[in-house]
């Protein structure tokens, strides 16, 4: 008996992360710090672009500085395609993910127009009544 339950606690969570039952938080956590080291590095590019042009900046620094980049972007563009394709549920995160910021572009607009006095006062979201007519359906 003391062996049974030793190999089902030794393979129960490989088991289960294999079936992907358990939380995937830390899947997500990895999955988000990938994308945002990639949209900061596109930053830093862009960036970099513009810096380009500035008096004292050597073509060889530049180039090596933006071949550094470019290849970590690229790296990082992989990873996420590969955990996409073998986690499939992470394209619902995404799109979830995607829909809050575009709520709150929205909203920070709306708040925008406030500060500034042209609205009396704040909209009601146009994405999220949107979205909840969605899930009414």
């Amino acid at each position: 008996m003391l062996f049974t339950l030793l190999v089902q606690g030794l393979t129960t969570q490989p088991l289960l992360e294999k079936l992907q039952l358990l939380g995937s938080q830390p899947l997500r956590q990895q999955y988000m710090e990938a994308i945002a080291r990639q949209v900061a590095l596109q930053r830093s590019l862009e960036y970099l672009e513009t810096a380009q042009k500035r008096p004292g900046i050597s073509l060889e620094f530049y180039h090596y500085q933006k071949t550094l980049l470019t290849g970590e972007i690229n790296f990082l563009q992989e990873k996420i395609d590969k955990l996409l394709d073998e986690y499939p549920n992470l394209q619902e995160f995404t799109t979830e993910e995607l829909r809050g910021e575009l709520l709150a572009v929205e909203a920070e607009t709306y708040a925008e127009f406030v500060r500034a006095g042209k609205l009396n006062k704040e909209l009601s979201p146009f994405l999220q009544t949107n979205h909840d007519s969605e899930h009414q359906e």
